[in-house]
């Protein structure tokens, strides 16, 4: 499938993502988990997920971070939400430094840099 065919397939995908935070030592500080439906797939790469709130939520496009899943419920630890049949799970680890923008990552996903 090529690029465009792959953002035209993927947009309305229930998807389920799963953030470990960990810090400098490599030690958990925090995981959170959250999702949404694919509203596009950026040029450059930018998964656009919107979430039941109708907020966006950004994750880079990275297909080893992407598995299809399994057909059942799943449950957000943080907020005991159960989610029906999602279409894939989105694992990223993350290291949090000194400059802990843990609560901006939890609320928008992704921040580019600029």
């Amino acid at each position: 499938m090529i690029w465009d065919e792959f953002r035209i397939y993927i947009k309305d995908k229930l998807f389920l993502v799963g953030l470990t935070f960990i810090d400098t030592n490599g030690d958990l500080v925090e995981q959170y988990q959250t999702h949404g439906t694919i509203v596009e797939l950026t040029d450059d790469g930018l998964l656009k997920i919107k979430r039941d709130d109708n907020s966006i939520f950004q994750m880079p496009y990275d297909k080893d971070t992407i598995k299809k899943a399994d057909k059942g419920e799943y449950r957000e630890r943080s907020t005991g939400l159960i989610i029906k049949d999602p279409d894939y799970i989105m694992t990223w680890e993350i290291t949090i430094n000194e400059n802990d923008k843990t609560n901006e990552i939890k609320e928008v996903g992704f921040i580019p840099a600029d």
